[in-house]
């Protein structure tokens, strides 16, 4: 069976339409939600699960607080039910490596939001290495600059677009997979991004 969840007041509507789905509606940061959203998969085991849960706070250096950082930050459980997949969706701010001087413009407006998906790459590998024997991979989704409500519809890419991207990439995943993060946005190049 598939199954699929959305925040109660986001757009359920189109989510449903994608039969065969179960849509559950659920909100990680609602503990009694997220144990409502169980209660109804009545135990089936999920054996892929794409991570898309975080919000953006514009804030420069001057603005940013503890709590435009701690609001981000979920915990993350995994069970085992034979091999799983967890892709979690950060961004290209995630990665340390691409925040250089030629970069600014991006990094600089975005300080905690950054932060939140450096250290959603930093739970992901861990996880990735601590469960490896566990046969569940964790990788990391860069899904590229998307229009969305997010980003004022400013972005490039369709959203089926880097949707398309990121199936592709979860389809060809394996175990030797574990830890790595992929690019799903073809403007920076390659499938690797640099931690």
């Amino acid at each position: 069976m598939s199954s699929g969840t959305t925040r109660a007041n986001s757009n359920t509507d189109l989510l449903m339409a994608l039969s065969p789905f179960k849509t559950v509606v659920m909100e990680v940061s609602d503990e009694a939600s997220i144990l409502e959203a169980a209660r109804q998969l009545e135990g089936v085991p999920i054996d892929l699960l794409i991570n898309n849960a975080g919000i953006y706070i514009g804030d420069d250096l001057k603005s940013a607080t503890k709590d435009s950082y701690d609001a981000p930050v979920r915990e993350l459980a995994a069970k085992n039910h034979g091999s799983a997949t967890v892709a979690q969706v950060s961004s290209f701010l995630g990665s340390i490596g691409c925040n250089t001087s030629d970069m600014e413009q991006y990094f600089g407006q975005s300080y905690m939001y950054a932060a939140s998906k450096v250290a959603l790459n930093m739970v992901s590998r861990s996880m990735s290495v601590g469960l490896r024997d566990s046969n569940i991979a964790f990788v990391v989704l860069n899904p590229g600059y998307v229009d969305t409500d997010m980003n004022n519809h400013q972005g490039y890419l369709k959203p089926s677009e880097s949707a398309e991207a990121m199936a592709n990439i979860v389809a060809n995943l394996s175990m030797k997979d574990t830890g790595k993060f992929f690019n799903a946005d073809k403007q920076f190049g390659g499938l690797d991004l640099p931690w």
